[in-house]
């Protein structure tokens, strides 16, 4: 009885659209992109979603869009089947009688130019995050920073836009205070990612170091010292004149 429920509950689901409910089976993401082909790169892929939300929502004179993302390679399994392609979301609110229903993500798989995949929450099936974007540190907010204002735009006007011209902030100059302790000492040192700059303080005494670094290492020397901070961990190695190993410890919110 209870499958004859579900069978029947998917019925009704999948009929309440032209855009079919998908299956309750989660798609799963495909690590093996080695020998694949994405197809080519959608760069009309406003202009393919659009035909395509046109085509298979209803009234979509109503509805109102929003991107979340640009075109990005993905491959993914669904239902036995393989999938391949460039990957875009949108968050679409639909319009049912006289209300809005609220915004839903929308999974769309795009290879040469056509749409070969498109999912969505419909209840049975939630879109996991990591499908639709990839997650990048430096665009993370503070909830006060959070903008108040969102403009809203319409299928009808998804080919106006441009993503490319939003607007990006500058780096901020922040500095990073870090608190190194070694096996005899202790020193402070002053890291500024946007500045290329990394100083050692000593009360009033300032000691500028050269300074190289990428996501898990910061390399500064002075003299005939090198030191090594792993951003990950926190350890630190000086080589050189006065060797030593310590730990190092951030005053703010980022770890190595």
């Amino acid at each position: 009885m209870k499958a004859l429920y579900v069978i029947l509950l998917t019925f009704t689901l999948a009929s309440c659209g032209k855009i079919p409910a998908p299956s309750i089976l989660s798609p799963s993401e495909d690590t093996n992109v080695q020998a694949v082909s994405f197809g080519v790169n959608p760069s009309n892929y406003q202009k393919i979603l659009k035909d395509f939300l046109k085509s298979n929502l209803q009234n979509y004179q109503t509805a109102k869009v929003e991107f979340i993302n640009k075109p990005s390679k993905i491959k993914i399994d669904h239902l036995g089947d393989t999938y391949i392609g460039y990957r875009v979301c949108l968050s679409i609110n639909e319009k049912k009688g006289e209300y809005y229903r609220g915004y839903r993500n929308h999974f769309f798989l795009i290879n040469n130019d056509s749409v070969v995949l498109h999912l969505y929450d419909s209840g049975l099936l939630t879109i996991p995050f990591e499908y639709c974007v990839t997650r990048d540190t430096k665009k993370e907010l503070f909830i006060d920073d959070i903008p108040e204002e969102n403009e809203e735009i319409t299928v009808d006007r998804m080919d106006e836009i441009d993503l490319e011209q939003e607007k990006t902030e500058p780096m901020v100059k922040e500095n990073t205070y870090i608190i190194c302790r070694f096996d005899k000492f202790e020193r402070t040192y002053v890291f500024n990612e946007a500045s290329l700059t990394f100083r050692e303080i000593n009360k009033l005494e300032e000691i500028s170091y050269s300074v190289n670094f990428n996501d898990a290492y910061i390399i500064a020397r002075y003299n005939n010292n090198e030191l090594s901070i792993n951003r990950v961990s926190g350890k630190a190695t000086i080589e050189g004149t006065e060797s030593s190993n310590g730990q190092c410890n951030l005053t703010d919110r980022r770890k190595f």
